[in-house]
């Protein structure tokens, strides 16, 4: 498997999972915060690749100093941290504030018969919103199957009463007509473009000023289907408060342009949108691997 592509499974065992549940049933979150800092350390010496790529992130992308990137690492790894246990949290019955920005837009989008698709990136904490927030439409949101059985039963179940279903990731693509019969029925689409599936096919674009490769599936889906299409970060803002910024991708776009095109476009808007948000919250980016291709 290549840097690029992730596992789709969460550290710990089955054990761990269920004990760390049991904990925040009863223990507040910021307590866990501060005994997980400790690990940190130890967690990012154990996977140097990862640090290192988060720590040319910061110098490469953002322009940090040599001090500062070492900061900015460790930062992100303790952010990263802090929104797993928000999870776990979550599976617990704590409840987050979710903010959402430009509300008007998103309940307009809920209120048309069309489906549309809601693209995402691993930054913040994208499943918080499905925890705390019920949509009148199904979210459809496509997940790898990798994850353990703990999480992956806490999560369809916690995810089941809020309106979601997950749709793994089928060897025989046969996912992607159940993405295609969801938007055909007025339903909502949830994909993560930023990090690729084996054997995927991409799109370049530019992100903080470097050419780097995304998923081209949903792009080429939202072109295909012609359906509304919107970003959506959902980014931590405090202990137990979290805001979600919505952009619509799709407006003013050309009637008579091609799909490739189309498809072009889209994946531009988006990665514009993605910078925007890593340039306001440059700590909750979370691909730990080499994203544009440099060592």
């Amino acid at each position: 498997m290549s840097e690029k592509q992730w596992r789709g499974t969460t550290d710990g065992t089955p054990w761990m999972h269920r004990a760390l549940v049991g904990i925040l049933k009863t223990v507040p979150v910021r307590v866990v915060y501060f005994f997980m800092g400790f690990a940190i350390p130890v967690y990012m010496l154990a996977r140097p690749k990862s640090y290192l790529a988060i720590y040319h992130y910061f110098r490469r992308r953002h322009g940090y100093g040599v001090l500062r990137s070492y900061y900015s690492t460790w930062k992100n790894h303790l952010l990263f941290g802090e929104i797993v246990v928000d999870r776990f949290a979550a599976f617990a019955g704590k409840k987050f504030t979710v903010d959402m920005g430009n509300n008007e837009l998103f309940m307009n989008l809920l209120k048309e018969d069309t489906g549309f698709m809601m693209i995402g990136a691993h930054v913040g904490n994208d499943e918080m919103s499905g925890y705390m927030l019920k949509s009148p439409k199904r979210v459809n949101a496509l997940i790898f199957g990798g994850e353990s059985g703990e999480v992956a039963a806490n999560r369809i179940k916690t995810l089941g009463l809020n309106n979601v279903r997950l749709i793994p990731v089928k060897d025989d693509m046969s996912h992607l007509f159940t993405l295609y019969s969801a938007l055909s029925d007025g339903e909502i689409v949830n994909i993560h473009a930023d990090r690729l599936l084996p054997d995927s096919k991409t799109i370049r674009v530019s992100l903080l000023g470097k050419e780097a490769d995304i998923l081209r599936g949903p792009f080429s889906l939202a072109a295909m289907k012609e359906v509304p299409v919107v970003t959506a970060f959902i980014m931590k803002e405090g202990a137990m408060k979290y805001h979600i910024w919505i952009s619509r991708l799709d407006n003013d776009i050309p009637e008579k342009i091609s799909r490739d095109e189309r498809e072009q476009l889209l994946a531009k808007r988006y990665s514009e949108e993605l910078g925007k948000i890593l340039m306001k919250y440059p700590h909750q980016w979370f691909n730990f691997h080499e994203f544009w291709g440099e060592e």
